[in-house]
């Protein structure tokens, strides 16, 4: 009867220490870190110090925009909420299902009139997805699974439903190349009932089944039906601007959940307008063309340490969600990256209202040589951010709607050449208070885009 009574103090004390320890971690992150809006105490460290695991890999398997067709030659494009959108679920389970069962059928030249000839499901990259990291981010212990089939990478994924009592067939494209493998078991529960696209609204249809020599087979070209296409502008705002005739101490709160200790803080606004805000480890500069530079020069915990392209990837990730005025405000989507040093750099873009907000044209930030190729751009050694520059520009939707005509041949008369592309989203623009959506097409040989609509005008209703 003592030993048990021995037992339940035993216990009932180990409980107690543990809920105290409990109770003073959620104190230290009240205290230490109440100045750090819209974040806490865990997200602030993931940000900052290797994550023991790459948390973020469903972030970086996320596509760029999913194109979904019912076999009849009209599409629907969905660029926002991927991460939660019944498509995307299913792309989960589809290619969750194909590391475990699939087989390879055939590589051959990309046949787009083939695959886009059925309902069809196309999962799009705006980078080249590397064939020995996506699997990864399926938990998948290596990439062998396509690079043992030559798959070193590809912009898309195409995915036939179980159809009519065929299995499913998914489509690996990249460089004119496709790689086809079968679910042939896959049928109960890999269904997808793909929605038609009624051509009285706004719909894409298919250069490759258009006829479209001019632009690349991949290329979707959106055409305003029956009805004119009612679209939302966007309000572009700028949460870092200092007003005229303000202090440093006007814009220190928005910078401060950079800092490891807000108060150790020093700040001063240099004769070009550079307003700057450093301690021993960290400088925060806000320039007057609208970018925000964080830079980290604080040396690593420990040395030569080895991190994994999703332990790095994943570090930008939670850095970019630790700034309150990124993800809590916009919808994020990666648009690039390369090796750098003993890291990567990751560039990402916004989507809002459904459409891309593009920024085409290098942004300069202090110096026609210092530029800035994405709305965000994360550097990142041993998993680690060392460096973070973004346009200071949040985007939310007016309430006035606005025209657009989307008349592609009247587009097309001020082409110069073949295009290398054609999208359609939100351009951004130096001071400019409002964006319109506008067609856009670039070329395969110059930096030169072409805007159907060249004179600043507010198209509003």
């Amino acid at each position: 009867m003592e030993n048990m009574l021995t037992t339940t103090l035993r216990r009932a004390k180990s409980f107690l220490i543990l809920a105290l320890i409990a109770l003073a971690i959620y104190q230290t992150n009240r205290l230490w870190f109440v100045n750090l809006p819209n974040s806490n105490f865990f997200t602030y460290i993931s940000a900052r110090f290797v994550p023991s695991v790459p948390e973020r890999s469903r972030e970086f398997v996320r596509p760029m925009r999913v194109v979904s067709g019912a076999g009849d030659g009209r599409f629907n494009v969905i660029y926002g909420g991927l991460m939660y959108e019944i498509p995307r679920v299913y792309f989960d389970t589809v290619i969750t299902e194909l590391f475990a069962n699939g087989r390879l059928l055939s590589v051959a030249d990309t046949d787009y009139q083939r695959i886009l000839s059925r309902p069809v499901l196309v999962y799009e990259y705006a980078f080249t997805m590397p064939g020995g990291v996506f699997p990864l981010g399926f938990e998948q212990r290596t990439g062998a699974f396509l690079t043992g089939r030559g798959i070193t990478g590809f912009n898309s994924v195409a995915i036939w439903p179980a159809f009519e009592g065929q299995g499913v067939r998914v489509f690996f494209m990249g460089d004119a190349r496709t790689w086809e493998f079968a679910l042939d078991g896959a049928r109960e529960g890999f269904e997808f009932p793909v929605p038609p696209v009624s051509s009285t609204f706004k719909h894409f249809v298919s250069a490759a089944l258009e006829g479209y020599e001019f632009l690349p087979p991949s290329s979707f070209v959106a055409r305003s039906g029956e009805i004119n296409f009612a679209y939302i502008p966007l309000i572009v705002t700028n949460p870092y601007r200092p007003h005229i005739g303000s202090g440093w101490q006007d814009v220190s709160p928005r910078v401060t959940h950079f800092f490891d200790n807000p108060a150790t803080m020093n700040s001063r606004v240099a004769g070009d307008g550079v307003w700057t805000y450093s301690n021993i480890h960290t400088v925060v500069r806000y320039f007057d063309t609208d970018v925000l530079e964080y830079a980290n020069f604080r040396p690593p915990r420990r040395q030569n340490i080895t991190t994994t392209f999703l332990d790095d990837f994943s570090a930008a990730w939670a850095f970019i969600d630790s700034d309150p005025h990124v993800i809590h405000e916009n919808e994020v989507f990666l648009t690039g990256f390369e090796a750098r040093g003993a890291g990567y750099v990751f560039w990402f873009g916004y989507i809002v209202a459904d459409f891309p907000v593009l920024m085409p044209d290098n942004w300069e930030v202090s110096s026609p040589d210092d530029i800035l190729p994405a709305p965000i751009e994360v550097v990142v050694e041993q998993g680690r951010v060392v460096r973070y520059r973004r346009l200071a520009h949040n985007f939310r939707t007016d309430t006035t709607h606005g025209w657009l005509e989307l008349n592609l041949d009247e587009f097309m008369q001020n082409r110069e050449g073949p295009l290398q592309g054609l999208t359609l989203g939100y351009r951004i623009s130096p001071r400019e208070s409002h964006l319109r959506l506008n067609w856009w097409g670039w070329y395969a040989e110059a930096e030169t885009y072409d805007d159907e609509y060249e004179e600043e005008e507010y198209l509003g209703g």
